[in-house]
Order: structure tokens, then C-alpha cells, then sequence
């Protein structure tokens, strides 16, 4: 199963993961994590509560590139790390032995925020899904990500 579909910005504990705008913050204040752990809990916090096999995660956020099952454990220990969470009694990421990861937090979806006064509804809602999209294409290359966060700040 492809869960490619950016999700709106998902809160979960003191948490907020907005996909879109490439950011992790905690309580407000932004959490720093690396591309690969950051498109990892991207793609578990898509379908909360689903297994995804060790494949599926490995061919979602590394796509065609040869790397090991080191990669992706590598990943996954940043990202415990960043949410301070525990592999023994998991608040977040919970694993399920020789197969994959499961994310187990309970999340809810925030609201779209509002666009500035000066832009009309329909050209905010063009932005933002054309800011979704490429942020979707290019997720895993942070640099570019930057780059179409600041063409997008300027339109």
C-alpha cells in the first residue's frame, strides 16, 4: 500500500507534525530531526495504528536506493530519541518484531490555518496544494523542501 497523501498538520501529545511544512514541534517550539527519521514518522503518522513492514517503510522514504535495514533502525532510534520515547513501553512508535513499525499515539487533525487578509480564499487554497504537492515530491531532500518554503513565503 502507497500512503504517499500529505496529511493535514496531526497533533499527537504535546506534539504537532505539519507534513506539508516539513516541521516537528513540541509545545510549540520546533523539535530538530533530519530528513530520513522526519519522512519515516511522516509516513507511520499517515495511517496510525497500521503496520508498516520493514519493506514498506524502507521503499516509502529511501524509494529505489539500495540500503539496509540498518537505515531504516538508524531512523527509527532518532526519531525515539527526538520524541523521547521508549522502545520497551512505546508512547509513539511501537515495533513489532522482524516485520516493521507501528505508530500507536493517538493523533487529531488541526484545522487549516487561515490565509493573510490580502489573499483571496481561492489563490490561498492553490498555494497551499501546490506547496502540498511539491513538498510531497521532494520530501526527502530537505534543501529543496527550504527552497519551495521560501518561493512560497514570497507568493
Amino acid at each position: 500500500m502507497k500512503a504517499e497523501t500529505i496529511l493535514a498538520p496531526r497533533r499527537f501529545n504535546h506534539y504537532v507534525l505539519d507534513e506539508a511544512d516539513a516541521r516537528l514541534t513540541r509545545a510549540g517550539e520546533p523539535v530538530p530531526l533530519a530528513p530520513k527519521p522526519f519522512a519515516v514518522l511522516c509516513a507511520l503518522a499517515r495511517i496510525p495504528g497500521r503496520l508498516l513492514t520493514k519493506h514498506e517503510l524502507l521503499d516509502l522514504v529511501w524509494g529505489h536506493r539500495v540500503v539496509t535495514n540498518a537505515s531504516l533502525k538508524s531512523a527509527i532510534s532518532e526519531l525515539r530519541a527526538a520524541l523521547d520515547d521508549d522502545p520497551k513501553q512505546p508512547r509513539y512508535i511501537a515495533t513489532v518484531s522482524r516485520r516493521g513499525y507501528r505508530f500507536i499515539a493517538t493523533s487529531e487533525g488541526l484545522p487549516p490555518q487561515t490565509a493573510p487578509a490580502t489573499e483571496s480564499a481561492d489563490t490561498a487554497g492553490r498555494t497551499q496544494s501546490s506547496l502540498a504537492a511539491l513538498t510531497a515530491l521532494c520530501r526527502a531532500d530537505a534543501t529543496l523542501a527550504e527552497l519551495i518554503r521560501t518561493v512560497a513565503a514570497t507568493l
